[in-house]
């Protein structure tokens, strides 16, 4: 027997660190690690040991026995990656060093902005060492980033990874400080007074907009604000969206397009087992969408989702998935073998054709195909798609625009205007000018490499900066705080600003079960800023 890996795979790679024989890839230091939609075991090498399944935060490796039904392509999946990438046994990959700091650095104190996936693995990199006390920022006054506000809440296995990001802060040398938003309740530059290092987490929360005429309208917007409200943002929390048209237009085709189509056609009734937002899921239930038409600019060998996202469709009961017809779906051969992943994807896109719907709703790929121009056509939005040949008007509910994310620019942070991202190398914060290091400057995740990767693609970003920033400490170019964090406290204090901790944190999580455990669903989120200050601070 053998384990294999499933779609609910976060990556963060501590499977590879567990396996004793080196069969889990591509390991972190490999090429295709960053591009790579899932890990992968080799099931000609692997010894059954259980390892990798015990160290997994989500859950996603299981004995080749254990599988369910819906999970079974997943042997296919984990036994193609190695047809040409072939492993020798017992070929141990590399270890990673932790570095030794010198003892007469003292306390040393680092402030991460942002309690996201990126912040907090690199907290649990630096309280690897005892020495090193670590503040985690967040405007929010509840953590965890885009697991709690971007998963998709039919996703329960990939939200899992919270329990790490728990167990992270429950370390006796980290102290969560939410409710704090750097760059105007206290400055990049003050900030820097009180810490030795400042790491830059905050992400890419600005999603991006089709530059088009219409694309203000009501109605269209960024896949970024919907999935905000249907994960409980307090963002979004007043946002009302008008689902009274039969269809809905997605703009792009990665996973988050995946995402909110899924949502969009599901059974209310499933969705109530869900950590959906209350408001959310009251308004599905009156919504009369039927139709999503998911748009991608290329063909469907660019297209962004991944192998288990779109296949997980075909799992849901009463949907129909019709694909328009395209050259790149009739002929495979020029595939490479290693390329199982993409001919996978595309044999099943080729298996579903437009030949009417079978299902009570249905889900349409379409491919080479653009929105020109969106049209206010009340009592919905008319659509202008340009397919290259032909120009269509359609009429929908509403045009989501997942066509990516920008970074949110800081006061005192260095920006590419082209690129909304912070200039870096290797993790540390450069000048914009001369490309020279900010000396206690560092950015991970998102705001470092832009909008790539999945969740656990942040925990290697974050062993890279951290790794900077230790050999910055270890060869004395960060410089001692001027200020103590009292100071910083009472600085808050004063301007009227009420910090919440881990203390505060755990009742709002103890009141949103309670309320979940009322309505037999897992937790109901409070959506409110005012009602999450009370519940924090009764």
């Amino acid at each position: 027997m053998v384990h294999v890996i499933t779609g609910s795979c976060c990556s963060d790679a501590r499977c590879v660190t567990a396996c004793p024989l080196d069969v889990i890839h591509p390991r972190p230091d490999e090429p295709e690690f960053a591009s790579a939609e899932m890990l992968h075991i080799d099931p000609k090498t692997c010894i059954d040991c259980g390892a990798c399944a015990d160290a997994c935060p989500v859950d996603a490796i299981v004995p080749i026995d254990k599988l369910l039904p819906s999970q079974q392509h997943f042997v296919e999946v984990n036994a193609d990656y190695f047809v040409d990438r072939p492993v020798a046994p017992f070929s141990i990959g590399p270890t990673r060093a932790i570095p030794v700091l010198p003892p007469e650095l003292g306390g040393v104190r680092v402030a991460i902005v942002g309690s996201g996936p990126a912040g907090m693995y690199a907290a649990e990199e630096l309280l690897r060492h005892n020495d090193i006390d670590v503040d985690v920022f967040d405007r929010l006054l509840t953590p965890w980033g885009l697991v709690r506000s971007g998963v998709a809440p039919d996703h329960p296995e990939t939200k899992a990874v919270a329990a790490t990001f728990e167990t992270i802060a429950r370390e006796k040398n980290l102290r969560l400080r939410l409710g704090v938003e750097i760059g105007t309740d206290v400055s990049i530059d003050n900030l820097r007074k009180h810490y030795h290092a400042v790491i830059v987490a905050t992400g890419a929360p600005i999603g991006r907009a089709l530059d088009i005429p219409g694309t203000t309208l009501p109605g269209s917007l960024s896949a970024h604000e919907f999935a905000g409200w249907y994960n409980g943002h307090p963002d979004a929390a007043d946002k009302q969206f008008d689902l009274s048209s039969t269809r809905a237009i997605v703009v792009g085709n990665g996973n988050v397009a995946l995402d909110i189509a899924r949502i969009l056609l599901a059974d209310p009734a499933d969705l109530a087992d869900t950590d959906i937002a209350p408001h959310a899921l009251e308004a599905l239930r009156r919504s009369r969408v039927q139709e999503v038409q998911i748009l991608g600019r290329r063909g469907p060998r660019d297209a962004a989702f991944s192998e288990s996202e779109l296949t997980a469709l075909a799992t849901i009961p009463g949907l129909d998935i019709d694909v328009e017809p395209h050259p790149e779906l009739e002929d495979m051969r020029e595939l490479d073998p290693g390329e199982g992943a993409l001919r996978r994807k595309l044999r099943f896109l080729r298996t579903r054709s437009v030949d009417g719907s079978r299902g009570d709703k249905r889900i349409v790929f379409r491919f080479d195909t653009r929105v020109t121009a969106i049209h206010d056509a009340a009592p919905a939005l008319s659509v202008q798609i340009s397919t290259g040949t032909t120009t269509e008007m359609v009429p929908a509910a509403l045009v989501i625009h997942a066509i990516g994310h920008d970074s949110q620019p800081i006061p005192g942070i260095p920006t590419h205007p082209s690129s909304a991202r912070t200039p870096n190398a290797k993790g540390r914060i450069t000048d914009d000018v001369d490309g020279t290091p900010i000396t206690g400057l560092y950015t991970v995740g998102w705001h470092k490499r832009g909008a790539t990767g999945v969740i656990g693609t942040n925990r290697n970003c974050s062993q890279e900066t951290v790794g900077a920033l230790l050999a910055d400490l270890a060869d004395g170019r960060l410089t001692q705080p001027i200020s103590a964090v009292a100071t910083l406290d009472s600085m808050l204090a004063a301007r009227g600003i009420q910090t919440t901790d881990l203390r505060g944190w755990h009742r709002i999580d103890t009141e949103e079960r309670r309320r979940g455990e009322a309505a037999s669903r897992p937790r109901s989120k409070i959506v409110r800023y005012s009602e999450l200050s009370t519940t924090a601070h009764p």
